[in-house]
């Protein structure tokens, strides 16, 4: 029995065997140069322009993406419609070729859902390393998944007209974002261009040259603290011009037909200088005017524009204005999202749309297990249900994108199986995966030790949206140490997130438990001391953060305080071990705001320690 990922819709046993070579010849009805040079990557092969060992035979009548393998006991052939369905066919031959003895066998596959995409968030802080973004390109291609994206906001790709913004070490150069279009085609994966122009604008109206195309130049207040401004003023004409000459820097020559505009989180469209406007005219047709007029800049690139659903989603007259070549993508990212009602009113009103559930990595520093596993389900199964296009799953880099590649493995190996398959099962068969080929571990353990620690913050008092509290006891204390009153600040922000201490204890024994498991792993893959470690300062990274949160328990006694708060200062070293792991497989980047982020809670530890030592006063 063949093990093969994801799940194929149809195999038949045929009780012969196919007789192996130490080389093949290859066959094509047409050239497919991607194929080739992924079945050279596991066996020796030959092209021949008669039949061969294995042949690829183009089907008209075939749908795309789909393919039929024939294994016989004297050759190989694949019928497919398009390029895709015959590299998927070779994705499963790899996987085959691995069994020392070929069964003959008829296979028929095709994906559920036609687009099964990611994207990742290389603009807060961190900016990963080329090495980074093809091995993720290589698990998606694997995967057979079809679809990249990489999040540009601020300045995470190389502007020449905003050069001097640029960090150094800290954005993806042109040639660069040449190459991953290029690695990402060589493996039928559509790299789709990204770049936000509405909200999420904050490190150019960070600038003086454009901190007037704000809407609220001085920031506004919304999520419980005062905000920089991050929304481009809507009616200023300069703020259409710099979306065009950004525009004209990434889209020329681009090969995919998409382009991804974001458009989410206009958070102060409302306030400031578009208050009366959107109080005279509405806030959907004021977001509507705009998007028209930007969309009128990507209609010079021939691009298909994909937007975000959030501002539109609950207002059905405006989605019904929204162009027909649009592609809507309503996201939520938690267990609870439903998708089973906005993805119903996109179908109802025959708008294009796909779902965007999250890894859930961002705001947890180890991701968020069941929350990511019900909510890819989820946007896959109504995306599905709702004649939806597909997938596109997110990963995100809120308050310092502390988290560390393997937070994001699960997950996307999940969404990769269930958007093909849709079978139920799927999260068994991506954990035996994980184990037996991405992590290469011979004892079959890491997998459940990568799923288990994302599961700490069901110890936490309450379930929270889009982050875990434990990750909010860390964030506070970055914002605290900027208050004239910062214990007391502190204190309010998180005191209904201090856990009994009784709870506490059962959570640190809970992730030491997951960490000693870590003894009884062998992984085999070259970078095995590396994922061990950044297990290691994931479990660590919520340990120091909750001996913070737990010093501030009014029923704990001074001396217990203090003791949390030592134990606090002792573990001071992860500050090096993350600008150590940072380094392993990103660019410099913007790593300094993250580890004075991180610095924060060892810093409000110690002005704790101080005023319950009678040095300072609370």
């Amino acid at each position: 029995m063949y093990k093969i990922y994801p799940k194929v819709k149809y195999i038949k046993y045929t009780k012969d065997e196919f007789t192996k070579k130490d080389k093949y010849s290859v066959f094509f009805t047409e050239n497919l140069e991607n194929v080739f040079t992924n079945l050279k990557s596991f066996i020796k092969v030959k092209k021949t322009r008669k039949v061969g060992d294995i042949n690829f035979i183009y089907e008209k009548a075939r749908s795309v993406q789909t393919y039929k393998l024939v294994i016989e006991k004297d050759k190989i052939d694949v019928y497919y419609n398009d390029a895709s369905g015959a590299y998927y066919a070779s994705q499963t031959l790899k996987q085959i070729f691995k069994s020392e003895k070929l069964e003959t066998v008829e296979i028929w596959d095709e994906p559920k859902l036609l687009v099964r995409g990611f994207t990742l968030d290389i603009s807060r802080n961190k900016v990963p390393s080329l090495k980074t973004i093809y091995k993720i390109i290589d698990l998606m291609a694997e995967l057979k998944m079809n679809h990249f994206e990489l999040y540009v906001e601020g300045f995470s790709y190389e502007y020449d007209f905003a050069r001097k913004h640029l960090l150094e070490d800290g954005y993806i150069t042109k040639e660069e974002y040449k190459l991953i279009e290029d690695y990402c085609f060589a493996r039928e994966i559509d790299f789709v261009p990204n770049q936000n122009g509405f909200g999420h604008m904050g490190p150019w109206l960070a600038t003086k040259e454009y901190k007037d195309l704000a809407i609220c130049p001085d920031g506004a207040f919304y999520w419980g603290r005062h905000r920089n401004p991050v929304t481009l003023d809507p009616k200023d004409p300069r703020s259409i011009k710099l979306v065009s000459k950004m525009y004209g820097e990434m889209l020329p020559n681009r090969k995919s037909k998409y382009f991804n505009i974001n458009f989410d989180e206009p958070m102060e469209l409302g306030m400031g200088k578009t208050k009366e406007l959107v109080e005279k005219e509405g806030l959907s047709n004021v977001y509507l005017d705009y998007l028209n007029l930007v969309l009128e800049e990507v209609k010079k690139y021939n691009k298909t524009p994909i937007m975000w659903g959030d501002v539109l989603i609950k207002d059905q007259e405006a989605l019904k204005k929204l162009p027909k070549d649009i592609i809507f993508v309503d996201w939520g990212y938690d267990a609870t999202y439903k998708f089973s009602e906005t993805l119903k009113t996109l179908g109802t009103l025959n708008i294009k749309f796909g779902a965007a559930p999250g890894t859930t990595s961002w705001c947890s520093f180890t991701g968020r297990t069941q929350d990511f596993i019900e909510n890819i389900k989820s946007a896959c199964d109504n995306v599905y249900k709702y004649n939806g296009l597909g997938i596109l799953l997110t990963d995100w880099g809120d308050a310092g994108h502390l988290q560390l590649l393997p937070s994001i493995v699960a997950p996307l190996v999940f969404a990769g199986f269930y958007s093909w398959s849709l079978q139920e099962g799927e999260m068994i068969n991506a954990t035996k995966y994980l184990n037996e080929e991405v992590f290469q571990d011979e004892k079959g353990n890491f997998a459940q030790i990568l799923l288990g620690i994302g599961n700490y913050y069901q110890f936490e008092n309450y379930y929270i949206t889009n982050a875990t509290l434990t990750f909010f006891g860390y964030m506070w204390a970055h914002y605290a140490l900027q208050q004239e009153k910062p214990l007391d600040y502190y204190y309010e922000k998180i005191k209904n997130s201090i856990i009994e201490d009784v709870k506490y204890k059962a959570l640190v024994e809970y992730l030491e438990l997951y960490r000693k498991g870590l003894k009884n792993t062998k992984l085999k893959i070259k970078d095995k001391k590396l994922v061990l470690a950044e297990i290691n300062q994931s479990i660590d990274l919520v340990l120091v953060t909750r001996l913070l949160m737990q010093s501030f328990n009014h029923k704990l006694d001074k001396t217990k305080k203090l003791k949390l708060l030592e134990k606090l200062s002792k573990n001071e070293k992860i500050l090096e071990k993350q600008k150590e792991l940072w380094l392993a497989r990103n660019k410099k980047s913007n790593l300094a705001e993250s580890i004075e982020m991180l610095e924060a809670v060892f810093k409000l530890g110690k002005l704790h320690c101080k005023a319950l030592q009678g040095e300072n006063h609370e």
